[in-house]
């Protein structure tokens, strides 16, 4: 008796994750791409970049639960240079804080003065 191979899904929430994701990496990437590579060359990249985010939420999310997942996720680990910087946010994000705050202060401002 053959046992049927089950074909793993993502959530919605991984979907939306991995998209939100995705469009934070790409909007972040728009000066290297303007910079080094084409449009068509970015057609190619994003969803190479969208489904590998995916695939790691998948990984992760189910790690404990998926065998396939622990052993993928162990083995992706091992590939991490020890050269990497430890990941920071990026100056957008403080940037975008930045100005909400200064936003924020305005408007605080404003109604102190009614």
């Amino acid at each position: 008796m053959t046992k049927k191979k089950r074909r793993r899904q993502l959530s919605e929430v991984d979907i939306n994750t991995a998209m939100i994701i995705a469009i934070y990496v790409r909007n972040e990437m728009e000066d290297f791409h303007c910079e080094h590579l084409s449009d068509a060359q970015m057609k190619k990249l994003n969803p190479i970049i969208r489904n590998a985010i995916a695939t790691a939420l998948y990984g992760i999310r189910n790690y404990t639960t998926d065998e396939a997942c622990r052993k993928l996720m162990n083995f992706q680990e091992m590939f991490i240079p020890q050269y990497w910087e430890q990941p920071e946010l990026t100056a957008s994000f403080h940037k975008f804080v930045e100005y909400l705050e200064s936003e924020e202060a305005k408007e605080a401002e404003s109604g102190k003065s009614t």
